[in-house]
């Protein structure tokens, strides 16, 4: 098994969002020097789409071209904002998170990593996607909250995080590695996985995923010269 690249899928259609934009600002421009009539809301709506598929495309081709690098040794994740590493010995299962609504089970978009040491993980995170990640999981974590502690009726321990954290190993960890050591244990309680990765990350749905990535699993002792079909 050599290296394997995983690209998000949510940057295939950089460029159609991109010309869509445009095409949108073209036909306002042309209504508008063609006289016309549209009410000033109409032409403000017209042109605020314009702006924001133009930009939702912009910022799906500043996002790498890889999300996941995967070797033998490790599972890489790459984001704009930096990456973490964790290696395949410290990984004990992966799988999509699930909550409880009613009597059912919801799948959330994210493929999730349980780790058995976080301290490798904490030593690789780059600070500013720590910072991203414990913002952006906010409402991952609201989430999960809501469904699996219901009758909670204070969160303010979920959300004041201290700013240092002792692992088992007795290493103290500050700033923002401490932030996104306590959130992973606050999503490994709530849901039962320490790392999230994006469904929009991926390069197919998230069952599918998460088959092939039992075949990488499965295939990781053999021979490097072995290549996995995808």
């Amino acid at each position: 098994m050599s290296e394997i690249q995983v690209q998000p899928a949510a940057r295939k259609d950089a460029i159609s969002f991109c010309i869509g934009g445009v095409a949108i600002f073209a036909v306002t421009m042309f209504l508008y020097l063609a006289g016309f009539t549209l009410p000033k809301a109409a032409w403000a709506l017209l042109y605020i789409a314009s702006a924001a598929v133009f930009l939702l495309g912009i910022a799906k081709i500043v996002e790498p071209p890889v999300s996941l690098m995967i070797t033998p040794l490790v599972i890489r994740y790459e984001h704009r904002r930096g990456s973490w590493e964790l290696s395949w010995d410290n990984l004990l299962r992966f799988d999509v998170p699930r909550t409880h609504r009613g009597l059912e089970l919801e799948e959330l978009p994210y493929i999730g990593f349980r780790v058995h040491d976080m301290e490798p993980v904490l030593d690789s995170i780059s600070p500013r996607l720590a910072v991203y990640l414990v913002s952006e999981q906010r409402h991952l974590l609201a989430a999960a909250l809501r469904r699996e502690k219901p009758d909670l009726n204070d969160y303010t321990p979920y959300y004041d995080i201290p700013n240092s954290y002792k692992a088992p190993s007795g290493k103290l960890y500050r700033g923002v590695q401490a932030l996104f050591a306590v959130r992973c244990e606050q999503l490994r309680e709530l849901l039962g996985y320490d790392l999230y990765v994006p469904a929009s990350a991926l390069d197919r749905p998230l069952d599918e995923f998460c088959q092939w990535m039992q075949q990488v699993k499965q295939q990781r002792p053999q021979s490097e010269s072995n290549n996995l079909e995808r």
